[in-house]
Order: structure tokens, then sequence, then C-alpha cells
């Protein structure tokens, strides 16, 4: 099987005309209207940034995807879910004002915005995918009862995975919070003694009764299922994520969320990747970020991994080697388009239809 990629590439310095009117043109080159039912909620998964961060696809490109799905007939929503770590992503309150200063509220999208994964991240559906490190996948909510999903990524690097693709997009950014705490460690949040105020929040909020607490609080590892409910209703943030994954399981793990999320969309999904302010570090850096690679152009595809593979040969192309290998040696981005056709997320072959 190959799958077709569509390309439109940059010419220099494109200015934002430029870049929407490709966008738009993808878009409908691809083919994607026809992933949008009549009346469809169809869901459009980017990434608002962090504060201080500038390197997420600008609201501008992300407002064609909005304005095409609505000439579709659908009716589009922009979706995201809270953050493990602490920050301005960490929970629906705080992110929707974070968008609203990075202009993506409802106003100026001409949509709504929606966190799927509840005010603090703790709603999810346990969707079943009996793979090599997962049974169930732990995935946004209400992303299950949306039909349609466009999933618009900002490729970079990423210093857990080498790569940060629309796998990563996925897998990440439409899990619940303790699907994300799954795929970053072996599920053990821990507590730092020295901020712990031992009010007995976590305790009350664990649904195995795996907590008790005296002068600090203690985890039973033993009854623990990784749940990450603890983390989020820490007040203080004393209890936190174990970052004790090894790259290759790391990007494994990855792959399993993103089929498992997918699985009922597999018919209705297309990815628009922009390989533009590629940088060192994901989004979630709270900095402009470090550009490694020129500006190459927007990529789209209903195949996950052929849309990262593409990305990948075509950084590599325009920096003269494995630039994702050179920035993060050791990582094995590789792990994740090789595991991902070996469990029928998408293939590595395919067409790249230039624009």
């Amino acid at each position: 099987m190959t799958a077709h990629v569509f390309f439109a590439p940059f010419e220099g310095e494109e200015s934002q005309e430029s870049i929407c009117a490709k966008t738009q043109r993808l878009f409908r080159s691809a083919g994607f209207g026809s992933l949008v039912g009549e009346d469809d909620l169809t869901a459009i998964k980017t990434h608002f940034g962090e504060r201080g961060n500038t390197s997420y696809v600008p609201p501008a490109f992300v407002k064609v995807v909005v304005d095409e799905v609505r000439e579709a007939g659908g009716r589009p929503c922009l979706v995201e879910t809270s953050t493990l770590y602490r920050g301005q992503r960490s929970n629906a309150y705080d992110h929707y004002n974070l968008a609203l200063e990075h202009g993506f509220g409802p106003q100026k999208m001409g949509c709504p915005l929606l966190f799927v994964d509840g005010l603090k991240g703790h709603q999810h559906v346990e969707v079943p995918v009996d793979l090599k490190h997962f049974r169930t996948v732990a995935v946004a909510a209400d992303l299950t009862l949306m039909p349609s999903l466009l999933v618009v990524t900002h490729l970079t690097g990423h210093m857990l995975a080498g790569m940060g693709g629309a796998i990563k997009n996925v897998a990440m950014g439409l899990a619940s919070r303790a699907g994300k705490l799954r795929q970053h460690s072996a599920g053990r949040p821990e507590v730092t003694d020295e901020e712990c105020i031992a009010c007995g929040t976590c305790a009350r909020w664990c649904p195995e009764d795996a907590i008790e607490v005296e002068d600090v609080a203690r985890i039973d590892y033993d009854r623990c299922i990784g749940c990450g409910e603890c983390v989020s209703v820490c007040p203080v943030g004393a209890v936190g994520i174990s970052w004790n994954e090894s790259a290759e399981a790391f990007n494994e793990k990855m792959v399993e969320y993103a089929w498992g999320i997918l699985r009922d969309k597999a018919d209705r999904t297309g990815f628009v990747t922009f390989i533009h302010r590629t940088t060192k570090d994901c989004n979630c850096e709270g900095r402009a970020g470090e550009v490694i690679c020129e500006d190459v152009g927007i990529l789209a595809s209903t195949d996950p991994v052929a849309v990262d593979q593409a990305a990948v040969d075509l950084v590599n192309e325009a920096h003269g080697g494995d630039l994702f290998a050179e920035t993060w040696p050791d990582l094995l981005p590789e792990a994740q388009l090789a595991y991902g056709e070996e469990i029928g997320l998408g293939t590595r072959r395919y067409e790249l239809v230039t624009l």
C-alpha cells in the first residue's frame, strides 16, 4: 500500500496570505472535505503554545482549516487537553486564557474552543488496543463523541521522542492526563516530601486508596494504577511524574496511543503538517524555540505515518543530513515510523504530490 502525501513547498520568504492560500489548496487537493459529514462536530487539534513560546502554527493558518470544515458542511471546533507538567496549560481554565492571548479565541477563529478531557484532564474513556505496551489507552472522553478529526501539526524536535510530528500531536495531545502519564513513565507518580503539605487531597481523590497521609503523602505502588489523579489535584504541585521511560519504549507507547485514539476515525481523519520554523524542542517550552531547519512547506495526508515520514525526508533533504538524529542522538524517532507501520497505524511508503 502507498499513501498519497500532498505537498505545498515554500518559495523563499512566504507571506501570511500566501501560506493561507497554500493551506486551503492543500486541504482541497487532499480531499479533506469528504472526511466531514453534514453537520458533523469536527475536532481540529492544534497546539496553542506555552506562554513565551512563539513556534506553534499561527492562528491565521489554523483558521483556514476551520473555514474549510465549515464550507464542507461540518461544525468545526478547536480541541485541546491539559498537560501533565505545571504551567499555563495544566487545566482548561488557564489553557483557555492562554489560547485567547495567542489569538485562538472563538471570536477570531469563528468556532468554539473545547477541552475534551475536562477541567483538569481527568475525564477519559479506556479504548481497548491489546498491543505490546498497553491493553487499553486513556482517550480524552469528549473526543470519542466527535466523528471527524483534522490534526494540524507544527513539526518539531522533541527532548524525549527526538521528533514531534502528527503521531505525537495525536498521542499526547488527545490523551487524558492518565494517558500522558502512562506514556511518559512506568506509571509512577512521585511525591516531593519537601513540597507536600499533608493536606490529604490526593488521598481523597485516589480511586484505588493507594495513598496514605501522615507527615507527608505516601503512595503504595502495589495498588497504584498510574491514573494521574493525584498529579492533577495536588494544590501545591508536590506530586509529579517520574520521567523514567526509555526512548524506544516512549516512541512505541505514543504510536499505540495514536492507534487507539484514531481507530474509530480511521477514515474520517486528515493531517496537515507545517514544516515552518521547525524548532529543536517541542512547543511546550515557555520560550521561543531554537530554529533548526529552513522553512520547507506544508504537507497533507490521511495517513499519519506517511505524513511524518514525508516530513522527515523533506527536512533531511533541506538539511543535508539526518536532522533529528543529529539534534537528539539516541532518541530513536525512527521507532515511531517503524512501529507505526508494524501495527497498522499507517505506511511509510508514500507518493509525494507536489502542488
